[in-house]
């Protein structure tokens, strides 16, 4: 194997790999990037087996082949060479040479044969999305996602079509137990195999969020076995579903509510983090105190002291005082991004609805908790 590439280029696919290699050592392999040189580039792919990413990079090729290497050394190795033409040569017991100008380094891999293989799927299948549309139900969902490793089917998103929607609607939900975020948006074409619904692991949802957030218009989706594939340029994605089953999200959402109040978003999000700087470092807890047009919001901690502000609200109902975890809710509020947002509340130790005014396709719900 041999091949001449631009330096820029390579630290590009190279730096996409580091957050998909496996980090804990289990298998040496899984610590090492595959480099495989063939007609149309060479092509890096990188998977901790729950995961796996595969980048197309153009380049020149002098000879065909493939070997793996440290994914942290040849990154480290390639973005410090101080010249833009970089040339890779494989030679002898899996011994690899690099050159940069006056720069040479020789450094081990190890064999190709005994690195996993992605799994196998045809080119053809994939449902073209708009970019904006997925990257904003994975950025309105993921932050809810359990980090509870125990709690194994609260750690991705679930995926699933509406019941009985004609509209190709698909939903994203997620929850830790404490906070959930649903939004549904339409597709404009169908998506076989989510009719019951699929959980996306959080690492993969991750590295998708990162892949939407380069450019171009739209992504291609597909599900294939247990495996989900995202597929944007040069770049496949595939990260392979979580075996666990979703809990019904529907019996957290109150079917109705009797307080409705509306709020400006900025409004409440600047107040709310001012008195949460008082509230207790292990609960955050803040007290809401509603009264017709009024919203008070009070924190308490007996070793600093307290704090109360109060921000104007549309609201004509019976008083009401209920506790949130405070990051919980500045978490919806930095993600809803709308000028106004609706609270819907029944009483004290119902859960509370968050969305935006001007969209009833986005649904947070927040536990209350004591104070």
């Amino acid at each position: 194997m041999e091949f001449k590439i631009f330096q820029e280029e390579f630290v590009k696919g190279l730096y996409r790999a580091q957050n998909v290699v496996e980090k804990k050592g289990t298998m040496p392999i899984l610590l090492n990037v595959l480099i495989e040189a063939q007609e149309s580039g060479i092509a890096i792919t990188a998977t901790d087996l729950e995961i796996g990413l595969k980048e197309l990079h153009p380049a020149e090729i002098l000879k065909n082949g493939k070997t793996t290497i440290s994914a942290k050394k040849l990154y480290e190795v390639i973005k410090e060479l101080p010249e833009k033409n970089i040339s890779l040569r494989l030679k002898e017991n899996q011994w690899i040479e690099i050159k940069s100008g006056k720069s040479t380094f020789t450094v081990m891999g190890i064999s190709a044969e005994s690195f996993p293989s992605l799994p196998i799927y045809e080119e053809e299948g994939f449902i073209p999305v708009e970019t904006k549309i997925i990257k904003e139900m994975v950025e309105k969902t993921l932050f809810a996602v359990s980090a509870d490793e125990s709690r194994y089917n609260l750690n991705g998103v679930f995926f699933v079509k509406k019941e009985g929607d004609t509209e190709r609607e698909f939903r994203m939900v997620a929850t830790d137990g404490y906070r959930l975020s649903m939004i549904d948006r339409s597709f404009g074409e169908d998506m076989e195999g989510l009719e019951k619904g699929v959980l996306l692991p959080r690492k993969g949802l991750v590295e998708m969020n990162k892949l939407l957030e380069e450019e171009g218009q739209t992504v291609g989706l597909k599900l294939k076995g247990n495996n989900f594939i995202v597929k944007k340029d040069n770049v496949v994605l595939i990260m392979r579903l979580l075996d666990a089953e979703f809990p019904d999200y529907r019996q957290v959402i109150p079917p109705q509510t009797k307080r409705h109040i509306k709020m400006k978003r900025s409004q409440i999000l600047e107040s709310l983090k001012r008195v949460s700087i008082l509230s207790s470092e292990k609960t955050r807890g803040v007290k809401f105190q509603f009264s017709p047009d009024v919203l008070e919001l009070s924190s308490y901690n007996p070793e600093f002291g307290e704090a109360k502000e109060e921000i104007g609200v549309d609201y004509q109902g019976e008083n009401l005082v209920v506790g949130f975890n405070s990051r919980f809710v500045l978490e919806v509020l930095n993600i809803l991004k709308s000028e106004d947002v609706v609270f819907d509340i029944e009483d004290s130790v119902s859960p509370a609805i968050i969305r935006p005014a001007n969209d009833e396709k986005h649904t947070c719900v927040i536990m209350p908790m004591r104070i």
